[in-house]
């Protein structure tokens, strides 16, 4: 499961800046509509964290895609 801890949204860009929580790394997806809490139309800023439950960090890249760190 993969879920949003905060998001602070920007109105005029249709674009969030996320805190992620994710069980696995496994399930991390570049599709913000599964995950649950993700504001409706929006799309993950770059910056924006991810952490899994094992303790994997990744940030989002200006290209979309996520940087496992």
């Amino acid at each position: 499961m993969i879920i949003v801890k905060e998001a602070k949204t920007n109105y005029f860009t249709k674009s969030a800046d996320v805190d992620i929580f994710a069980d696995t790394k496994a399930e991390v997806t570049n599709d913000p509509s599964t995950y649950e809490g993700m504001p409706s139309g929006y799309t993950i800023s770059p910056g924006s964290t991810l952490m899994t439950a094992s303790g994997e960090m990744a940030f989002m890249k200006s290209d979309g895609t996520w940087n496992w760190v």
